[in-house]
């Protein structure tokens, strides 16, 4: 800026801008600002610089020719009175557009980053929508997004950390600084109040998984579904299918009827709907088939094999449709909450992978093969040259532990002997010694959830 200009008129504005792009301050505060391409079009901004609480400011007044100077001198004074009054006129502007765009708040900011950058660009948005829909606007979506400061977003993070979710503490805390950073780029508020924070101010340095249900809490997880009224049994069914196939949540609990070949015993996972992105055959073992036709009669009739449970219609007044279809990704997850499992450790439903993969172990599945089994990718050169899928081998696996799985869930008394468990042989013991012996292989032990 060449400094203050006195016996300013709209002739020395056109003039100006004839001779290119212009920085110039016309008085009070107000400035006549314009790159090289502006000026050649004869347009120009009206700025008002000022400062507030030792920071310097400003807020864009409107644009020239539409605002005159006369206009623009008057606007100036109107926001210098408020200045005065310890108003920031500057982030008064910028609320006023976030009303404009229904996105205000939190909550507002939150949806468009959503739409923007998640919905259609990454595989599984419905995870990051779950963090901010259950963990963040709960605390802070109602705040005005300039309002927000670090000790928010603390208490947000505090929040998740207290319920036992380190994990997802991380996550939220990165998708905050993502969408703050995003408001924050477009002026919507100074400052990303997210910036100073590292994981060491959420859930900490992450660390592998390693719980698994052992042969007793399996027994257990089974005799607490069968007697806990609100559990239900399409729950169970749920729970069963999800070990037996060794298949993630989501796949299973979005997966449409037709995608199950009953007759040729295969469920044809496709690749868009596989984290690995890979197209695979699940072989169905007899008792896995019993279930998904328990399961069909449940569906009604749906596409689905696990349909939405309840329709949503009206909500506080307002037209609603379901978010999903399909059985929702946190249903689950709240029916296992109701079961009382006296006795056995913690575990979320993707321990059930684990525990599937652990107990293809201890029947002497070959590790290819299991790892096959969990639609996993093999590593290194393996996994480049190796295509084979491996069905006959997962199909007699898959037979094996859904035998195994059946029993149990049917509540049937299995007498063991540890010292006769198969230990690492490499060889998948025959069908009809696993009725006889499977129990003994799936023994765990104790000090492996310690």
């Amino acid at each position: 800026m060449t400094g203050f200009t006195q016996n300013v008129s709209d002739r020395t504005l056109r003039a100006w801008l004839t001779a290119g792009a212009v920085d110039k301050g016309i008085g009070g505060g107000l400035i006549f600002f314009a790159k090289e391409t502006s000026a050649r079009q004869g347009q120009a901004s009206w700025i008002l610089r000022y400062r507030l609480g030792g920071r310097r400011r400003e807020k864009v007044l409107g644009r020239y020719p539409d605002i005159s100077l006369k206009e623009a001198r008057e606007l100036a004074r109107v926001n210098r009175a408020q200045i005065q009054q310890g108003v920031d006129v500057g982030s008064q502007k910028r609320l006023e557009k976030l009303k404009a765009l229904e996105m205000e708040d939190v909550r507002g900011l939150g949806q468009l980053w959503y739409e923007r950058f998640i919905l259609k660009k990454i595989k599984n948005p419905a995870v990051v929508e779950r963090v901010l829909r259950r963990h963040v606007y709960p605390v802070i979506g109602k705040l005005a997004i300039n309002v927000v400061r670090p000790h928010h977003i603390d208490g947000v993070l505090t929040k998740i950390v207290e319920a036992g979710a380190p994990t997802v503490a991380n996550d939220a805390m990165r998708y905050l600084f993502r969408m703050f950073h995003f408001a924050a780029k477009r002026r919507w508020t100074e400052s990303n109040p997210v910036a100073g924070f590292d994981i060491s101010d959420a859930g900490g340095t992450e660390t592998p998984r390693e719980r698994w249900l052992s042969f007793e809490d399996l027994t257990t997880l089974a005799q607490d579904m069968r007697k806990t009224v609100n559990f239900g049994r399409n729950n169970e069914l749920a729970v069963w299918l999800l070990l037996a196939l060794c298949v993630r949540k989501m796949e299973l609990l979005s997966a449409k009827s037709a995608d199950f070949d009953i007759e040729r015993g295969l469920w044809k996972l496709q690749p868009s709907r596989t984290k690995t992105r890979s197209y695979i055959e699940i072989p169905l073992a007899p008792q896995v088939i019993a279930w998904l036709e328990e399961a069909r009669i449940f569906a009604c009739g749906s596409e689905y094999l696990f349909p939405a449970r309840r329709l949503i219609r009206m909500k506080n007044g307002q037209h609603r449709t379901n978010r999903f279809e399909h059985v929702g990704p946190d249903t689950l997850n709240v029916a296992l909450k109701r079961l009382p499992l006296t006795g056995i450790e913690h575990f979320t439903v993707h321990d059930m992978r684990r525990t599937a993969r652990t107990h293809l172990g201890a029947l002497g599945v070959d590790p290819f093969v299991a790892e096959r089994a969990l639609n996993h990718k093999l590593r290194g050169t393996q996994g480049i040259y190796d295509r084979h899928d491996y069905l006959p081998q997962r199909r007699q696996a898959l037979h094996q532990w859904a035998e195994l799985l059946g029993a149990i869930s049917r509540g049937e008394p299995c007498a063991f002997d540890p010292d006769q468990a198969p230990q690492g042989s490499g060889q998948a013991i025959s069908t009809g010694e696993a009725s006889r012996r499977l129990p003994h292989a799936l023994v765990a032990r104790r000090a492996a959830n310690e």
